[in-house]
């Protein structure tokens, strides 16, 4: 049998127990090495608003959109998702977060998490990335340039700039506690909230829908799915079902999060979770619609998402604990 063969069995195999076996991988919760280290990059002073740029996200529903607040996407996420060398915007990061500067905080922890893969192994993420790119299939395609995105933005990073999952963990809870609401819906997602209790995780919902903030709807998600079955907490909140979480990253989607093909959320998608777009050009709801429920559930879907991006918590008053 030819290396060519095997690698195509291979990576159908992959591919095959990827959908058998998939959860939605998304910002805030991919698995990063344990035994990974750190290295201290070189500070550029730079300031919040340096950093920002404008940036147009897909309207996957223009009503929803245009109720959306125009400034729901903070200027350092939109940095994010148009960096194109995240190695540099790291370092530029890095005196804002030691500042105590909240959002520096938690994107610092998004460039860590979304260059994990490649900084543990570079030399073999780019082996690999080249095999895949070889093979003349469809969803070889599509993985291959979710990786080339991957590695030509962390194509400076090395092992040492690998987080372990202990190392996220406390960057993100610094973050939560100098205020960044993303952060503290992604521990409660990683399973280390800020607290255990049934009030706060109730609390902390309500807060993040009031928010309208987009990166702490997606970054909630994944402990808004299965994971929140059975929670008295969450029994009246869109929790519980794998379609449930997709509605929190669509909802997240309508309030200004980068879901075009290129952004993070695709991204991580098919080079983490191994579920790409059947489509090169295919934004998110549409690759949820395409690939990810059948059609019966999309409507039940929309249904939810609404009820997010339209619907207020009963607690109105939670919109002045919202961090601003």
């Amino acid at each position: 049998m030819s290396v060519r063969v095997f690698a195509t069995i291979a990576l159908l195999g992959l591919l095959v127990a990827a959908l058998a076996t998939w959860r939605p991988v998304v910002p805030g919760t991919v698995a990063v090495d344990p035994d990974a280290d750190w290295i201290t990059d070189t500070d550029l002073p730079l300031s919040s608003d340096a950093l920002a740029g404008p940036i147009a996200p897909p309207a996957s529903d223009p009503v929803l959109l245009a109720a959306a607040s125009p400034t729901a996407v903070r200027p350092l996420q939109r940095a994010f998702e148009q960096a194109g060398d995240l190695f540099t915007f790291r370092q530029q990061l890095q005196p804002l977060a030691a500042s105590g500067d909240a959002d520096a905080r938690w994107v610092l922890s998004r460039v860590d998490e979304y260059c994990a893969g490649f900084a543990r192994d570079p030399a073999g993420f780019a082996r690999d990335s080249a095999l895949i790119s070889e093979l003349q299939l469809d969803a070889a395609r599509a993985l291959g340039a979710a990786r080339d995105r991957i590695g030509a933005r962390c194509g400076r990073f090395v092992p040492q700039d690998a987080p372990t999952f202990v190392q996220l963990v406390e960057q993100r809870q610094d973050a939560a506690e100098a205020g960044s609401l993303a952060a503290e819906a992604a521990l409660l997602a990683m399973g280390a909230p800020l607290q255990d209790d049934m009030d706060y995780r109730r609390g902390l919902v309500e807060r993040v829908q009031a928010s309208r903030d987009p990166d702490a709807f997606v970054a909630l998600s994944p402990a808004m799915g299965v994971a929140a079955s059975g929670d008295v907490a969450l029994a009246d909140t869109v929790a519980g079902t794998q379609a449930s979480e997709l509605a929190w990253q669509l909802a997240a989607c309508d309030l200004g999060l980068d879901c075009s093909a290129d952004g993070a959320l695709m991204t991580e998608y098919c080079a983490n979770g191994g579920i790409c777009a059947r489509e090169a050009r295919q934004d998110f709801s549409a690759f949820v619609r395409d690939a990810a429920v059948p059609r019966q559930g999309a409507d039940e879907i929309d249904r939810m998402k609404k009820t997010l991006v339209e619907g207020a918590p009963a607690s109105r008053h939670l919109l002045g604990m919202v961090t601003p």
